[in-house]
């Protein structure tokens, strides 16, 4: 029986993620009528999170054309950026246990001054920093708007083989270096965000369906996150139409290194913020 019920979620997750790749998950949610297995598929969305589930999953066809721009209007200013699983894993679930709520992705661009200076405190990891002086980095952070006694925590832990906690007062806005120029400058809407607001409980929620699927039904091994920059029109918390900005698409790897993309939706659970 406990099988049967593993292989009957395994099928349905299976037909919600072809619909997500398709860009017809929203379209098919409000549909009016359903046969019996197509109100079984509506059911388990909406008992799992509709907004998880139809919102923040981007079909195949739309991240080929972000991506597309991103490369046409912002050549050259990326390298691979990822974080690996067990690592982010950890991070989001030690802070949701310690009664963090939101996550933040904050865009940064590192001079060599503040490579050397990160370097000396993470020297295992040296050649990691110097290979992302000039390209487009990021670091993680986690907040808790309704309890200020507790005190933010931000982190280095894109490209590195373990997370380090640092200061951010000693990181520039994204805006004010040469890459936030530069991508400011390519959005039809003269905008970039600084950062991508995450619902942690929604991060959470997608570990889980990576654990459920991936690992639960398709017997992948997950080594890491990969974050695809793109360009597009995307919900912001100051606009409500939104603004042309860069974002960022995750999509889990295998030991290989390969995009699971064949198999899961890429995913955008954020809204920028300036």
């Amino acid at each position: 029986m406990e099988k049967e019920l593993h292989d009957f979620k395994c099928a349905l997750e299976a037909e919600i993620i072809a619909k997500q790749k398709a860009g017809a998950i929203k379209d098919f949610y409000e549909m009016k009528e359903f046969t019996e297995r197509e109100q079984w598929i509506k059911d388990y969305i909406t008992k799992n999170g509709v907004e998880f589930f139809v919102t923040h999953p981007i079909g195949d066809e739309e991240f080929i054309k972000n991506r597309e721009l991103f490369e046409q209007r912002a050549p050259d200013i990326t390298q691979e950026l990822y974080i690996d699983f067990n690592l982010f894993e950890t991070l989001v679930r030690d802070h949701l246990n310690e009664g963090y709520t939101i996550m933040k992705l904050s865009f940064r661009q590192l001079p060599e001054s503040e490579i050397s200076e990160f370097s000396r405190i993470m020297p295992e990891n040296q050649s990691s920093l110097k290979s992302i002086e000039g390209y487009l980095y990021a670091s993680l952070s986690f907040h808790e708007a309704s309890d200020t006694t507790k005190l933010d925590k931000h982190y280095f832990v894109f490209n590195l083989d373990r997370y380090y906690e640092v200061d951010e007062n000693h990181l520039r806005r994204f805006d004010n270096t040469d890459l936030g120029r530069i991508l400011t400058n390519v959005s039809n809407d003269a905008y970039v965000a600084n950062c991508i607001r995450y619902e942690l409980i929604l991060v959470k929620q997608y570990i889980d369906r990576i654990h459920m699927y991936l690992e639960g039904c398709l017997k992948k091994n997950i080594s890491r996150l990969d974050f695809i920059p793109c360009i597009g029109r995307k919900k912001t918390v100051s606009f409500g139409s939104g603004k042309q900005s860069i974002y960022l698409a995750t999509m889990p790897s295998d030991n290989n290194k390969q995009l699971l993309s064949a198999d899961f939706p890429y995913y955008d659970q954020g809204s920028l913020e300036p």
